[in-house]
């Protein structure tokens, strides 16, 4: 599927989840309350959501284009992978 199709099946979910008071996170896709997120909606559609806990932890940078509006994330600190300790997998700390 082709990511413009794979974001217009996003915005309409968003619009009928928005309906139920509820929205899906861009960047961890998961639904949270409309009281628990950041949206961002343009002519009464639905662009951008990030959720609180998201937005906590990542810089969200919003770009106008000629094509649009391009969105980027990028997290605050850094993904760290610690080595596995006595046999167990290797564990992820975010700094």
């Amino acid at each position: 599927m082709k990511a413009e199709t794979l974001n217009q099946a996003w915005v309409h979910q968003a619009q009928l989840d928005a309906e139920r008071g509820v929205i899906e996170c861009r960047i961890c896709r998961q639904r949270v309350g409309l009281d628990e997120a950041i949206s961002l909606w343009r002519n009464g559609v639905l662009v951008f959501a990030v959720c609180d806990r998201c937005a906590e932890s990542h810089d969200v940078l919003l770009h106008p284009t000629e094509a649009g509006l391009e969105v980027r994330a990028r997290q605050r600190s850094p993904l760290i992978l610690r080595p596995p300790g006595t046999g167990g997998a290797a564990h992820v700390h975010r700094g």
